[in-house]
């Protein structure tokens, strides 16, 4: 897994950062090397994502759990528990690994993860359902449809400014997209690190369990929610509340799913009180006494 990091090196990072679905971590620069300034910040490239090079194959690919583990097999390396925060997607592998593995996080910061509504979730464990929806489903057809390749990475910044998604985005926030985001293609120009069929099957591999990680989850929780087209619907915000009564849990006014690029300053304040909340939880004081 590849990443990028932020403030002084330490032993243990005090955040781990996951990006979302299509994305890479460079693309978390400017909401992330702030937090540098206070903590030491890793922020990674998920398989098939960014530069990571760990095989992204397509066979078998049903849920996150995927993600989940090889986050894992990195915190395994770490001497003490760390924050982990995320976007999106990010998110919930954020969620999964912590409530597989309660002794490698000590708290958690979630900006918009993706939790389907009940109806959705259930198809998505009928026979075949992540394949068919490859095909089915509006953002994975999306994602098959995307433009793959570029004569220059200049030229990718150009036709991502301003569209879909990345209206969201400055200048700067693209660049950094951009610059972990393509790769040669062997041919003189660049392609996209993670593939447009890559991206698709992500979106449909939902076959895992947010509540039960949530119900394992023991360390402090901070759910930044979106206003608009938020990936988190009310009645699964109540449910958060009513499995995790001491949640801290708010919608922040204004913002769609794109919640981290539209306000950095909401995201930022998320990571660092679930980073200073995890000081003060016990699993913290326990590791750094070992």
């Amino acid at each position: 897994m590849a990443g990028i990091a932020f403030g002084a090196e330490t032993a243990t990072p005090d955040v781990v950062f996951m990006h979302a679905t299509g994305f890479n971590a460079r693309t978390y620069r400017t909401l992330l090397a702030p937090l540098g300034d206070k903590f030491h910040v890793l922020a990674l490239d998920a398989r098939g994502h960014g530069q990571s090079t760990l095989p992204a194959r397509l066979f078998g690919y049903t849920s996150w759990t995927r993600h989940r583990d090889d986050l894992i097999a990195v915190l395994e390396h770490f001497t003490a528990p760390v924050t982990l925060a995320g976007h999106s997607m990010g998110a919930m592998v954020s969620l999964l690994t912590a409530g597989a593995r309660t002794d490698l996080v000590c708290g958690l910061a979630l900006l918009e993860p993706v939790i389907l509504p009940a109806a959705a979730a259930a198809m998505s464990q009928l026979p075949f359902a992540p394949l068919m929806q490859r095909y089915s489903m509006p953002l994975a057809r999306g994602a098959l449809n995307r433009r793959n390749r570029f004569e220059s990475k200049e030229a990718a910044v150009a036709a991502f400014t301003g569209r879909g998604i990345f209206k969201a985005f400055s200048p700067e926030m693209i660049a950094d997209y951009v610059a972990d985001g393509l790769v040669e293609d062997g041919k003189g120009g660049f392609k996209l690190a993670c593939p447009p069929a890559f991206e698709a099957a992500t979106y449909c591999a939902q076959r895992h369990d947010p509540w039960g990680a949530l119900r394992r989850v023991t360390d402090p929780m901070i759910v930044l929610r979106a206003e608009r087209n938020s990936t988190i619907s009310p009645a699964s915000l109540h449910r958060i509340a009513a499995i995790k009564a001491d949640a801290r849990v708010a919608t922040v006014e204004g913002a769609g799913h794109m919640l981290p690029m539209e306000r950095p300053d909401r995201a930022r304040a998320a990571i660092e009180s679930a980073v200073l909340m995890a000081r003060q939880g016990r699993k913290y004081h326990d590791a750094l006494v070992e």
